[in-house]
């Protein structure tokens, strides 16, 4: 996770999978803002349909209730 070193103040990474785990998606994000506080959660929200959004402003898909495919994306943007 070294990526993060080439967003410019006031960019954007997206983290994403096509997992459905928490291990592997919301708490990887938990950790990684502990680590980097210059980055903040940037809701996704104005991207994609209400249905998809998590109450974090995660992007999730369920099979069972979308049916496709398990995914999941956050968008963080760093501080200016």
């Amino acid at each position: 996770m070294c990526i993060y070193r080439l967003v410019k103040p006031g960019g954007v990474l997206v983290y994403s999978t096509c997992s459905i785990d928490p291990e592997e998606n919301e708490e990887r994000i938990a950790a990684f803002l502990l680590r980097h506080p210059d980055f903040c959660i940037d809701p996704i929200g104005r991207y994609v349909p209400p249905d998809f959004v998590t109450e974090h402003g995660f992007y999730f898909s369920n099979p069972v209730k979308h049916f496709l495919d398990g995914a999941f994306a956050a968008r963080l943007s760093r501080a200016i």
